[in-house]
């Protein structure tokens, strides 16, 4: 039972709920497939095959996965290690001209070891900017910096001439938040570029949100739940939220329970004025990854 009151879903102007819910359906498949390439002990990208699956029940009888076709997987390499893990999916459903992006959260000790990173390091902006002194987290960054196809993803969306709306929840939306600029470097106008993410942490300080704005990006917003603590993570004052933010309140007096990129962040937006899923246990035995809070 909630301990603290049940608050419905705070809808900004201009977010759209059938594009935050397909957000969350591939976000969903995105963390699937981490759970695959765990449980298939952790295998070297030339040696993983991947079969798009979403085990959440709220958005797997809505999105078919057949009506969705899958790129390539994005991997990072990254800590002291050099551990290479599969972190992002791109994805096309009956639009062929809007691709979805989607980071998957923390789901290895290695993500969680780079979740407590939270030193702020010198961000390199990758558009021409007046703002030269942008500081973001350290382990985000790192992870981040770990991938070697993204640009290359990124640059044959824009060829193409294509949308594109990304995505993530968690660590994942902090890659999602830094891949913005990204894509925008590359040639997608910001005007075709779309950014919903689900229970991002903040990224990094006042000048790295400033910079973030001026990207004139079309929309991003930022669902968070009220209970779940990893939007306050950093826990830091120098640190500052990017986005507007589309609120709801469901409290499960259990961290991963709060923040469970199904069972709570999926289930709020299928039932927006009554998000406490009061199924939520059931739903996670159904639901297959395990993800870590900082």
């Amino acid at each position: 039972m909630n301990n603290r009151p049940e608050i419905p879903l705070n809808i900004p102007p201009g977010y759209k709920m059938d594009i935050a819910k397909t957000c969350s359906f591939i976000v969903n498949v995105a963390c699937d497939m981490c759970h695959q390439w765990i449980a298939d002990n952790k295998p070297k990208p030339e040696d993983f095959s991947w079969n798009p699956t979403d085990s959440c029940p709220i958005t797997n009888s809505t999105f078919p996965i057949g009506d969705w076709s899958f790129q390539a997987l994005l991997w990072s390499t990254f800590s002291l290690e050099k551990v290479t893990e599969p972190f992002a999916i791109i994805a096309y459903g009956s639009d062929p001209k809007t691709a979805f992006l989607a980071f998957r959260g923390t789901q290895t000790p290695e993500d969680a070891a780079m979740d407590l990173l939270t030193n702020l390091v010198t961000y390199k902006p990758p558009t021409q900017t007046p703002i030269t002194n942008a500081k973001v987290a350290d382990g985000f960054y790192a992870v981040f910096n770990g991938f070697d196809t993204l640009k290359a993803k990124l640059s044959e969306i824009a060829s193409k001439g294509h949308s594109l709306v990304v995505t993530g929840h968690s660590l994942g939306s902090a890659l999602a938040t830094l891949t913005v600029p990204l894509a925008c470097s590359v040639g997608i106008p910001s005007t075709n570029i779309l950014h919903y993410n689900q229970a991002s942490p903040k990224v990094g300080e006042v000048n790295f949100r400033n910079y973030y704005d001026r990207l004139d990006v079309l929309q991003t917003f930022r669902l968070r739940n009220k209970y779940d603590t990893v939007p306050d993570w950093p826990d830091k004052a120098e640190y500052v939220p990017v986005g507007v933010e589309a609120e709801y309140g469901a409290d499960y007096s259990s961290e991963p329970k709060n923040h469970n990129p199904c069972c709570s962040y999926s289930y709020a937006l299928f039932n927006p004025t009554a998000p406490y899923n009061r199924n939520l246990d059931k739903c996670m035995s159904q639901f297959k990854p395990t993800l870590y809070t900082p």
